[in-house]
């Protein structure tokens, strides 16, 4: 479970004030404001690098502030289409380092790859020389091996092309089915409502609005992107 109590963030125009949520166990919950304004902030506090100006953050009940007690959290940033390092490496053995480094192992990694329909002549290429969709797979894979009970995700899935994101949204569902508590953070309203159970929005800095996945059914989310998201 991911709680969020009465946070703030000082941040100029990117500012939130006094936002609290809950994100339940089996749940996809999507926080929606307009682009580029409360995401990346958010998302650096959520996972701990900043500090807010106020609340607190809890994972599964213990403040996210108390990393020796907390329990772990998957955290999903953007990342670029391409590795933005240069190394000569093969994915392969860019996934058997970073196995050695953080103790999993190759199984672990590739029961994200397999979701995701990856196919294992992958593996000899150069990390550098991934296709985009392939390096975000993998990307994803080093992400999620640890299989932790929460998962924050920032606006991971803009720009991606159509069959990336129907890979994605199945393994979201799988790890939704397994219990885990998902809270993802972005602007497209539309992406949201084919996936989400919730969704919130926030404007100039406030949760203003929250509607679950049948009340969207019934709305006109062109309307509620004017209102909230343009």
């Amino acid at each position: 479970m991911i709680t969020v109590r009465d946070l703030s963030i000082h941040c100029g125009d990117r500012s939130m004030d006094s936002v609290s949520l809950e994100v339940a166990d089996g749940e996809i919950y999507f926080l929606l404001s307009r682009a580029d304004r409360c995401g990346d902030p958010l998302f650096r506090v959520l996972g701990g690098m900043d500090a807010p100006a106020a609340g607190e953050v809890f994972y599964n009940g213990r403040p996210a502030a108390d990393w020796r007690k907390a329990p772990p959290v998957v955290f999903i940033d953007r990342v670029e289409d391409v590795a933005g390092f240069e190394t000569e490496a093969r994915l392969g053995d860019w996934f058997d380092f970073l196995c050695r480094g953080s103790g999993l192992d190759r199984a672990s990694i590739f029961k994200t790859l397999l979701v995701c329909n990856f196919h294992e002549r992958n593996l000899k290429k150069k990390v550098r020389d991934l296709a985009p969709d392939v390096f975000k797979q993998a990307y994803l894979a080093a992400c999620m091996a640890p299989d932790h009970d929460n998962i924050v995700i920032n606006d991971f899935i803009r720009g991606a092309e159509k069959d990336f994101e129907l890979k994605f949204n199945k393994l979201l569902l799988q790890k939704k089915n397994q219990g885990r508590a998902i809270l993802s953070l972005g602007n497209d309203i539309f992406y949201a409502s084919e996936i989400a159970d919730r969704v919130g929005f926030v404007k100039k800095g406030r949760l203003l609005f929250e509607a679950g996945a049948a009340d969207l059914k019934e709305m006109d989310i062109k309307d509620l992107y004017h209102t909230f998201l343009n």
